[in-house]
């Protein structure tokens, strides 16, 4: 009989009976080369094909244990402790033999168990190879995945080269040993900081779903909103489609400017009680009048590497003069004129519309506004009309006679800006790039956002007139396969979840080009204390995946919890998730986790876990006795965790929850036991408990 009818048929017989996942031959890392996915990711001197010392085959790996550095083989679909249980090589010590090394399993960079390799062999041998079987669970890996192990110097110090062959992972044949229980404190006494009703918003989103969810701020903003002309109800969508100018959607135009989708906007979402937050253009161009247009004519500029009709598929209704902006060679169009779409605009236009805006509503009904979207990006997205990078002063400049005109308009108005789009623009000017050059030379080589936010206070300063109310930036993980995606794979999903702790954690290193701890929350915070003390922190574009991946609505949900406990004054995802998502869950869990409306909301206090890496623990004080709290088990195993509040937990709780195999809802109560509350969690679930102490 086959093994996988043996494995079928004991668990029939029992549910608890234990087979392998795989019946196949242990996983191979390295024989003669690297194998199933691993990657060469050592900072020690290191050979992988070296053929002087072979235990099997024709070559080996070597590497110089020196001065703390080590070889380190990485495997982007990640390490299964489900179906493998050890990692079994074969070792060298060369000449001398006796090297200090130890032994490291890692995930996203960080250990998650380690030793010195002395406790699986007594020593490294000279002149001879030795087999070494180290078990995952010796070192405390006992559930989950991780992604690569490393052998290091274990002296700081130099020592003779070792070598190593036929590296493999063990099959598992034996039950996983329990997952250690994660331990809970909470401290309604400790750590409060009101969170703000604010950081539950969207980008967009449809009046239906407005209205279920009472999105507390919507943003009208992204690349199309950058030359929105409010007058004649037109966007321009820039480099996302062919620099196009597309009239909004109207029932009846002639009645504008009043009627534009942008009055829909904000009439749909102060209906349902949200703020409208409206970026408004400082580009200084618009649209002219209420056609289609677009700006690299093919007639008028010549032959372009792409049109509208090449990307529609030639379908029907596509403009074949309407191009890319790139010539046949991918060299971009100069020269351009901008009045083929667009006509020049400044302040008036901004304050003309504020106008408007109270003209038809008759209140001033929009506090929010934004100052225009991703300026640093400019030369890029609309290079039809930008085609320069914007500088450090150019912004400034811009803000200043923008905001000011805003702020003489209405002294009641809260303006968010730079409102930048990621890890470069908090750093330099597009002039720049993202290294230090001229412009940022030019300006004693401040960080551009330290030094936009001192202008802001220097100008205050001299005029009583605060011009941002709200520093302003837009987030998306950079690590691959984490924002915008739908990538569900165990490596992908791990990493996203991981990837949260570049929020707030000094010692997780970004996964991706960044290569350094990004630590957002608490660097702006610093950068504001500093600079411009009392200005508020907002973050209006963020994305950690698309909206129905397991992984995906977890990592929204706990990006909630974060920007609560952490202090961020107001977030909108891009964009509203869709009617009925997953993602849309996340929000739920926060804004409406009965079905009839029960929100969450109050201060955020001490919880702490045991492991955050396996479950994330949020807690937050309501009025009077109620206390939520958010466990997030970010493991591909069922979690146990005790919760402990300060004070003891008496009456019963009531749970809700989501995970992979169901949606949001009622997940029954749980009631303490010597005031301590002990949850089961499974795999990558969400769950809130709702306790009255």
């Amino acid at each position: 009989m086959k093994r996988s009818t043996l494995c079928l048929a004991a668990a029939l017989l029992s549910p608890f009976a234990f087979c392998s996942p795989s019946a196949a031959a242990p996983l191979t890392v390295y024989d003669d080369q690297l194998r199933n996915g691993f990657d060469n990711w050592s900072w020690a001197a290191n050979d992988l094909a070296q053929t002087g010392t072979v235990h099997s085959g024709h070559s080996a790996v070597s590497f110089e244990p020196d001065g703390w550095s080590g070889l380190f083989l990485h495997r982007d679909a990640g390490i299964d402790t489900a179906l493998y249980e050890a990692l079994e090589l074969w070792i060298h010590g060369g000449a001398a033999g006796g090297q200090n090394l130890r032994i490291a399993f890692v995930l996203g960079g960080d250990p998650v168990g380690e030793g010195a390799l002395t406790g699986f062999i007594p020593g490294i041998p000279a002149g001879n190879w030795v087999k070494i079987r180290i078990p995952f669970a010796a070192l405390g890996v006992t559930s989950g995945i991780f992604d690569g192990f490393w052998l290091q110097d274990g002296t700081g110090g130099n020592q003779p080269a070792v070598y190593v062959d036929d590296i493999q992972l063990a099959e598992r044949t034996t039950p996983p040993p329990p997952a250690a229980t994660i331990q809970v404190s909470i401290d309604p006494g400790a750590d409060r900081r009101r969170i703000s009703a604010l950081i539950y918003g969207v980008n967009f989103g449809d009046a239906t779903q407005a209205a279920r969810l009472k999105w507390p701020v919507r943003r009208w903003g992204g690349n199309s909103t950058t030359r929105y002309s409010w007058r004649y109800d037109v966007s321009n969508h820039a480099s996302d489609w062919f620099f196009y100018n597309l009239p909004e959607s109207n029932p009846n135009p002639s009645l504008l400017p009043n009627g534009s989708a942008a009055d829909r906007f904000i009439d749909e979402t102060r209906a349902y009680g949200g703020a409208p937050l409206i970026t408004v253009p400082i580009i200084g161009w618009t649209p002219f009048d209420r056609q289609r247009r677009w700006g690299f004519s093919v007639r008028k500029y010549g032959a372009q590497r792409a049109t509208e009709c090449t990307a529609a598929g030639n379908a029907s209704w596509c403009q074949p003069d309407a191009g890319n902006g790139e010539r046949p060679d991918g060299k971009p169009i100069t020269g351009n004129n901008p009045r083929d779409t667009s006509r020049k605009v400044g302040p008036a236009f901004v304050t003309g519309w504020m106008d408007h805006i109270r003209s038809y509503s008759g209140v001033a009904s929009v506090r929010l506004f934004e100052l225009d979207n991703e300026p640093m990006l400019w030369n890029s997205t609309h290079r039809d009309v930008h085609p320069q990078p914007v500088t450090y002063d150019e912004l400034w400049q811009t803000t200043r006679t923008y905001a000011a005109a805003m702020k003489a308009k209405d002294p009641g108005i809260q303006i968010l800006g730079p409102s930048d789009w990621g890890w470069c623009a908090y750093f330099f000017s597009a002039a720049d790039g993202c290294a230090p050059g001229a412009d940022a030379q030019a300006h004693g080589n401040v960080p551009f956002l330290p030094w936009y936010l001192g202008k802001v206070r220097e100008h205050q300063q001299t005029t009583g007139v605060r011009l941002i109310d709200y520093l302003d930036v837009h987030y998306y993980p950079q690590s691959p396969g984490v924002a915008l995606s739908d990538d569900e794979s165990a490596a992908t999903a791990a990493r996203r979840l991981r990837s949260l702790k570049g929020l707030y954690d000094p010692t997780y290193v970004d996964e991706s080009w960044i290569g350094q701890p990004v630590r957002l929350i608490p660097r702006l915070k610093e950068w504001i204390a500093a600079r411009l003390p009392g200005v508020k922190l907002a973050i209006t574009e963020y994305n950690w995946g698309n909206d129905d991946g397991p992984s995906s609505v977890l990592a929204q949900a706990e990006a909630l919890a974060i920007f609560g406990r952490e202090g961020v004054d107001l977030a909108t995802r891009w964009v509203a998730p869709k009617a009925g998502s997953r993602v849309e869950d996340a929000f739920r869990l926060y804004l409406d986790y009965d079905g009839h409306g029960a929100r969450v909301g109050g201060t955020s206090v001490r919880a702490l876990s045991s492991d955050v890496n396996a479950v994330g623990a949020y807690a937050i004080a309501a009025g009077g006795t109620r206390l939520y709290v958010l466990l997030f088990n970010k493991d591909t195993a069922e979690r146990r965790a005790n919760v402990q509040v300060t004070g003891g937990l008496l009456k019963p709780a009531q749970l809700y929850r989501f995970d992979p195999a169901h949606r949001l809802a009622s997940a029954g109560t749980a009631t303490p036991a010597g005031g301590i509350l002990s949850l089961a969690l499974p795999p990558r679930s969400a769950t809130l408990v709702v306790v009255d102490r």
